[in-house]
């Protein structure tokens, strides 16, 4: 199995923030790429989908492997076979998304990150990005929680293993037969049964897979990704305001204290208040920025 961690880069049709994204894996000196473009849902847009095709393929300055889907798949079944073939052929890989952007040293942290904890069984995934009203009060470092992110993410094969086995909602009855509750972090967990079967909601499943194995989740002290994405052309997010992502650039990581595999203990209620907000206002923004990973 390769030790080299591969960028698993997902697109659909908006080439003008995937070459954002490039520039940022340019700057990052990644070595391999896989990128996957997913096919056109309409005529309307099969023109976009084209031009994201031309920029992925005019990439000549790393090892990129470019997958075509000739069809609609969405973006939960895109992303789902992605991943998971490409952890068949590696132990290890970081997922970005077209519309996501980061400085120099970004994929340096999460594959530090993914390289510390590759054999403790409970981390089972590494994260780039954070936001100060869901950072705990006082942190520095990076820390444990059991809320995911998906915003330009790392994981491992074995953290990834039967990710595809189970329902959400096994998942979820697996966490209540060992007292784990996941409303802890937020109440879209309990539904994420409804929402994975109806909507493609993956990364709520993986979120139950991962607490229902006991797993937690490293966050940095401060976000090192900018979410480009919120445009019209966006279903669930077109407009960003009062969450404007507040970027740093990648700490040292000479500097960096890898804690041990523990929550942080006031790192659970920022993600409760944060997912709960009432609806219409900018809190609930950051559920909508997860909830358009169903569809494009």
């Amino acid at each position: 199995m390769s030790e080299v961690i591969p960028v698993v880069l997902f697109a659909y049709r908006r080439a003008d923030l995937l070459r954002r994204a490039l520039a940022s894996l340019r700057a990052n000196d990644v070595p391999l790429i896989y990128a996957f473009s997913d096919g056109p849902r309409d005529a309307e847009v099969a023109a976009e989908v084209a031009e994201v095709r031309a920029e992925l393929r005019a990439v000549d300055w790393t090892r990129i492997e470019i997958a075509e889907a000739s069809v609609n798949l969405g973006v939960a079944t895109a992303e789902l076979q992605g991943i998971e073939g490409v952890l068949e052929h590696h132990e290890m890989a970081v997922m970005v998304e077209e519309d996501l952007e980061f400085g120099p040293g970004t994929y340096d942290f999460i594959c530090a990150g993914l390289r510390h904890y590759r054999n403790d069984s409970l981390a089972m995934g590494v994260t780039a990005w954070n936001h100060p009203r869901l950072t705990p009060a006082g942190v520095t470092q990076p820390y444990f929680t059991g809320r995911m992110s998906g915003l330009m993410w790392g994981t491992w094969k074995r953290a990834w293993s039967g990710m595809l086995e189970a329902t959400a909602l096994k998942r979820l009855q697996e966490c209540r037969a060992k007292g784990i509750d996941p409303s802890r972090y937020g109440d879209d967990l309990l539904h994420a049964p409804a929402d994975d079967e109806a909507k493609g909601m993956w990364d709520l499943r993986f979120n139950l897979h991962m607490l229902a194995r006991d797993g937690l989740f490293l966050f940095p002290a401060l976000s090192m990704v900018r979410h480009t994405g919120y445009d019209a052309r966006a279903t669930n997010s077109p407009d960003g305001t009062g969450w404007t992502d507040v970027v740093s650039m990648p700490p040292n990581l000479a500097e960096v204290r890898w804690p041990a595999v523990l929550e942080h203990p006031g790192s659970a209620a920022p993600w409760r208040t944060a997912m709960n907000a009432p609806r219409r206002t900018w809190l609930s923004r950051i559920k909508r920025r997860f909830d358009r990973w169903r569809k494009r």
